[in-house]
């Protein structure tokens, strides 16, 4: 007992110094109940250290609120059921703003000068004072060119610098209206674009007018929500999955209207969109995921879940808005529980957002220590590639560059960094490589002669003779003669039968061979492959399928035909006819390595040389093995590639017929073992 009270007594006075030394105001956080997800190397989303921590539960009373405001340390919140607006100042409401004229505000803006509310009750914009009083309404404008019947039905609203105001209305297709203070009709602005198909144009052509009026209307989806950034540029989100696969779930506008990001990663449910001073874009969706993205649309986190009745600090139930404070704390608003879910960035995405701003303000070099403990904290997190890549291109190690340039997927940015490379190699090895290639010259020449007088080297030379004279490689020789002369070649295949099948088999592996080597020999600039992705059967399988296909139809069509070729002429000319293919690529691959991206034309002009050669040869191959005609020899190829298409047909119907038997039996297997 007296041992029980000695221990009690130490935890009492443990107890009272952590109270007298912690302080009275610190949050303690919980682990949080979601995942948060960044890009990664190849563009896969990938798991990352947690951006935000769930804070605060703002709590006010809210009645199916709609909308939230951040400015100037204060919240302004549009709570629709009871027809008002909040103004929060921490976590105490400082302030109520009603009229006879507020009856359902869904959309807020602020500025310096006023309150803007866009009322769907009322179908007005009702503009305030910031001490609460009503500064004027505007209704539908009555410009001719708005439209008298022309609904009217403002949902969301936002404001630029000038006092324009962008205002979303319910069900327009046409895109954001643009009114001015006066409530003056200035235009429509930001719509969403169609999809036109081919059957859409041969409606239009072909359809009369009743009949187009029974199809369902080809229209563009209808505008969200709307922010506005410091400098003048909207920001929109669109609902649906159309407006996903066209690019239009989020959207970053130029003045003129233009798109200026491209996000690979969006929701298809984006409720809300809002821009911090560092224009970082930040969207949330219905369910509650976070979406936090960089100034040109590059996704950077993304978190949150939907809370499926666990409530769960952190989880939100129907998200309708969210915005961000100075200090970058995300405030998302939860229609259905009716309160305000606080997001507090972590070290670790205070660490990325200061990166992001030094490297939107051009400070590479200052901002590299921050981003190489970004990557030691998440060698995944693919923008800090991105960063020291610059960092490195502006110290002028451009070795390096290349390599962050490579992880971060960036090829316009490797093309740079290697031309500078290579302009410092070229400079610093120019003199010697010259004064090697001119002694190589001056010592073949010099062999050349003394080998004319004194003929040192015939044993070498007859050496030499005797491996030409090796059947495997005089038939490999034939190569050298479909290059040149291409009817002697088939020829020597046809009716001198000089070429084996073993020797074109090894040709077909060694096709086989520059499928890999194109893998890893060929420049990054001109294929991005990633090796640790690639299946090689299917690489594999893509070359030698269809060629073995067409050489087995080939040889069927020609036999019904009268074409006089036997398998092994199809087999050995077929490949040989790739001679161009088997001889160029791999020193093709090799001059890759010696190209930036504006050379790509030399690349693909040799390419496509190549394969325009072989096509050439294969059309030879088929006429002088088979003994054909122009007029056959065309037809031959078009039954071939017809007989190709039906095979794949017959094949993948018995993939499909053996899966179902496959299920049947193993059903069968199942209820045979249920019953015994």
């Amino acid at each position: 007992m007296r041992h029980f009270g000695k221990k009690a007594c130490r935890w009492i006075c443990l107890s009272v110094l952590l109270a007298i030394l912690l302080p009275a105001e610190m949050k303690v956080h919980g682990q949080a109940p979601y995942h948060t997800l960044t890009q990664g190397p190849n563009g896969y989303l990938v798991y990352t250290q947690d951006a935000y921590e769930p804070g605060s539960l703002l709590n006010p009373d809210l009645k199916s609120p709609e909308d939230l405001f951040y400015y100037n340390g204060k919240l302004y919140i549009a709570d629709t059921g009871n027809a008002r607006i909040l103004v929060m100042e921490g976590e105490e409401v400082v302030q109520e703003i009603t009229s006879e004229y507020l009856t359902a505000p869904s959309g807020l803006a602020v500025t310096q000068e006023y309150i803007y509310a866009a009322d769907y009750g009322a179908r007005e914009i009702l503009v305030f004072h910031h001490d609460g009083s009503l500064y004027t309404r505007i209704g539908k404008p009555q410009e001719k060119v708005f439209g008298e019947n022309s609904a009217f039905s403002p949902v969301k609203i936002g404001v630029d610098k000038r006092g324009n105001l962008y205002v979303v209305s319910e069900g327009s297709t046409s895109g954001v209206m643009q009114l001015s203070i006066e409530g003056n009709f200035l235009g429509y602005f930001g719509s969403n674009r169609t999809n036109t198909s081919l059957m859409m144009i041969l409606q239009r052509t072909f359809f009369t007018q009743e009949q187009l009026d029974k199809l369902f209307k080809n229209i563009p989806s209808s505008v969200a929500n709307i922010a506005v950034d410091e400098l003048g540029l909207m920001y929109t989100v669109t609902q649906g999955q159309n407006a996903g696969e066209q690019g239009q779930s989020i959207r970053k506008l130029s003045i003129a209207g233009a798109d200026l990001i491209s996000p690979g990663y969006y929701s298809h449910g984006f409720v809300d969109v809002a821009v911090d001073r560092n224009m970082n874009i930040y969207a949330v969706d219905s369910w509650g995921t976070v979406y936090e993205y960089d100034s040109y649309g590059n996704i950077i986190f993304a978190f949150g879940y939907v809370d499926t009745q666990m409530q769960r600090i952190g989880l939100v139930s129907s998200a309708a808005a969210i915005d961000v404070s100075e200090d970058g704390t995300l405030y998302v608003l939860d229609k259905g529980k009716g309160i305000i879910q606080e997001y507090e960035p972590t070290d670790f995405a205070r660490k990325v957002h200061l990166g992001l701003s030094d490297y939107m303000n051009g400070k590479y070099a200052e901002a590299e220590q921050n981003w190489q403990e970004i990557n030691r904290a998440n060698t995944a997190f693919l923008f800090s590639y991105e960063a020291l890549a610059k960092a490195s291109f502006k110290r002028q190690d451009y070795t390096q560059a290349m390599d962050y340039y490579r992880v971060a997927g960036n090829v316009s940015g490797y093309s740079q960094a290697y031309w500078y490379a290579r302009n410092q190699w070229i400079e610093k090895n120019l003199t010697w490589v010259m004064a090697a290639l001119i002694l190589l010259w001056a010592a073949a020449k010099l062999v050349r002669r003394l080998n004319a007088k004194k003929g040192f080297l015939a044993p070498v030379e007859k050496m030499g003779r005797r491996l030409g004279e090796i059947p495997f490689l005089q038939q490999l020789k034939v190569m050298k003669l479909m290059l040149r002369n291409p009817f002697d070649g088939y020829y020597t295949i046809h009716h001198e039968e000089k070429v084996s099948v073993l020797t074109a088999t090894f040709l077909y592996l060694w096709l086989i061979v520059l499928q890999i080597t194109d893998l890893y020999v060929t420049s990054y600039l001109f294929n991005q492959t990633d090796i640790a992705y690639v299946n090689l059967g299917a690489v594999i399988g893509r070359i030698m399928l269809p060629l073995l296909l067409f050489v087995a139809c080939n040889f069927l069509v020609s036999t019904i035909s009268g074409g006089e070729g036997k398998f092994k002429h199809v087999y050995c000319g077929t490949i040989y006819a790739l001679s161009p293919y088997l001889v160029f690529l791999l020193p093709l691959q090799i001059v890759s390595n010696a190209l930036t991206e504006n050379e790509r034309f030399f690349y693909e002009f040799g390419y496509l040389l190549i394969m325009g050669w072989c096509v050439i040869l294969l059309y030879l191959m088929v006429q002088e093995v088979h003994v054909y005609s122009v007029s056959e020899t065309i037809k031959n190829i078009c039954v071939t590639v017809v007989t190709m298409l039906l095979f794949l047909l017959a094949a993948f119907t018995l993939y499909l017929l053996g899966q179902q038997l496959w299920q049947f039996v193993v059903s069968i297997y199942k209820e045979v073992a249920l019953r015994v």
